[in-house]
């Protein structure tokens, strides 16, 4: 594996984790899919470092191919119950530093929970969510929930903080708002204090969702 770049393995092949799988192959990370099935294995070959067919309740299996060794590991697994909370529990006692799960209920939420698992993922609620936000906020082009509380939101950069630096606009002091990148053309910066907002500037900003509300009376 590549150094001193993100580690991911993703465990579960079905719909959610092969799409998983499918997006980060466009990101400079080594990953490794794990499935019992041939096909979806040999399906995820073409996107990951590594894809394996293997049984992941057996911790020995997961040992011998290196678990240990990834940063973040997702179980893509969410119908099958047992079989997600025995390998979020290995995972545990393994200390894997970020566990990520996918959950199918509320029950299996509160038992990942239980377990200590860092994020849990309910895709069907969470597509439902970004639907309900893209049509009551449309300010937003993006918005990707960190927690129950914080968001990652993507908007294009309110008129009136056009030609303003970061510095004026002192965003952090009056809503509390983290301005983590800024898209101009095809670059990507990493705003200072002295930075100009252009026009056309497409911002990503993390913040509570309550603080996000203050948003609505720039659009």
């Amino acid at each position: 594996m590549k150094k001193n770049i993100e580690q991911i393995a993703v465990i579960g092949l079905g719909r959610f984790g092969m799409q998983v799988v499918r997006q980060l192959e466009k990101y400079d990370c080594d990953v490794l899919a794990i499935d019992e099935r041939e096909s979806l294995v040999e399906e995820a070959v073409p996107y990951v470092t590594k894809a394996m067919q293997v049984n992941a309740l057996d911790q020995d299996v997961l040992l011998a191919a290196g678990i240990k060794d990834f940063d973040t590991v997702i179980i893509g697994i969410g119908e099958n119950l047992e079989s997600s909370l025995m390998i979020a529990l290995t995972l545990k006692d393994l200390g894997i530093p970020r566990i990520i799960a996918k959950a199918k209920d509320e029950k299996h939420v509160k038992l990942l929970e239980m377990i200590g698992v860092n994020q849990i993922v309910q895709p069907e609620i969470d597509s439902a969510n970004k639907l309900v936000n893209s049509l009551t906020t449309t300010y937003i082009k993006d918005k990707l929930a960190l927690s129950k509380d914080f968001s990652l939101i993507e908007i294009n950069a309110p008129s009136a903080w056009v030609s303003k630096s970061f510095g004026e606009l002192a965003l952090r002091q009056k809503y509390s708002f983290n301005v983590v990148c800024v898209k101009r053309n095809d670059e990507v910066l990493f705003p200072t204090a002295s930075t100009t907002v252009e026009e056309n500037d497409t911002l990503m900003i993390m913040a509570s969702d309550k603080n996000l509300e203050s948003l609505n009376r720039l659009f």
